[in-house]
């Protein structure tokens, strides 16, 4: 009888320390990952807002993530600076296939009338945006600003610090070149190192990393993150978004023969574009359609044309 005991004692204690150390191997891989912290994104390339109408306007930021996941980012659009009055909010989401990007279209919007907006993810809260809507009816007037051929390399970009100072603009019009595609030695470059704006990447872009690695760049520009957080934009784009002197079947700069395919190169770099900037696309079957027009209320009507890509 005392042999069977002690055999029950035996396979007792054994199931018991072997539930101990099942439990505890659980436990600790349970704190382990209860103390990883949780991804985060930063807004370090500021907010933006395009392509207004009467009813509706794009607002835009780029979630930059502390590492690969898919954030969810909230929006908010105020009639106020102070966000006491919320008139549209959302949740959307992004990912590497789109930059990190984020881009809504802010509808049931009232005309001509000026709107704060702000994205949030977690505690972090972008800069907050001013944007305005276009006015319907009588118009007397109505001032832009209007700019083109902006190359990080060749200045600082004061012209945006100063159009942003302003309060009687009603938005931008920018003609393109919002961007130069050139290698870091490129066109008008020769001051570069001494202003401390190097191209990056250092070589012509071809793919799309890097398009979107000079957008980045761009965006990192103080002065252009004042202009886009003061006004929208409307946006079309010349040549350098893509190659010098594109034309819709080739580039004066490009050479397919050491560049490959001009019609993938313009595939990606388009795809930046539409990326990076505030803009409406016109036609999801057709990227290669920029065309569209803005109505000032009675006053006139702002037609977008592209006259290089189809135009030319």
């Amino acid at each position: 009888m005392s042999n069977v005991n002690d055999s029950r004692r035996h396979f007792l204690q054994h199931i018991a320390v072997g539930a101990t150390v099942a439990t505890t191997g659980l436990s600790l891989s349970g704190c382990g990952g209860d103390d990883a912290p949780a991804p985060t994104v930063s807004f370090n390339h500021g907010i933006a807002s395009g392509d207004p109408l009467s009813d509706r306007v794009i607002i835009w930021t780029r979630a930059t993530p502390s590492e690969t996941f898919s954030p969810s980012i909230n929006w908010e659009i105020a009639s106020d600076e102070a966000f006491t009055t919320i008139v549209s909010k959302g949740s959307t989401s992004t990912d590497a296939s789109k930059d990190y990007t984020v881009k809504v279209d802010a509808t049931g919007l009232k005309p001509g009338t000026n709107y704060f907006y702000r994205f949030k993810h977690g505690e972090t809260t972008s800069p907050v945006g001013r944007t305005r809507t276009l006015p319907t009816g009588s118009v007397s007037q109505v001032k832009l600003g209007v700019f083109s051929c902006a190359n990080f390399p060749a200045g600082y970009f004061h012209v945006y610090a100063e159009a942003a100072k302003r309060s009687d603009l009603a938005a931008v019009v920018h003609l393109g070149d919002y961007i130069y595609e050139y290698e870091k030695d490129g066109y008008a470059s020769e001051d570069a190192a001494k202003l401390n704006r190097i191209s990056a990447p250092a070589h012509e872009l071809l793919t799309l990393a890097d398009y979107r690695t000079r957008y980045a760049q761009y965006r990192s520009d103080a002065d252009l993150q004042a202009i886009h957080a003061k006004l929208p934009f409307i946006c079309v784009w010349d040549d350098h978004e893509i190659s010098n002197d594109t034309y819709k079947d080739g580039a004066d700069n490009h050479d397919a023969n050491k560049e490959g395919s001009f019609a993938s190169r313009r595939s990606v770099a388009l795809q930046a574009y539409y990326e990076w900037l505030p803009i409406r696309m016109p036609d999801a079957s057709n990227p290669m359609r920029i065309y569209r027009s803005f109505d000032f209320g009675s006053l006139f009507s702002l037609h977008m044309l592209d006259t290089r890509v189809i135009g030319r």
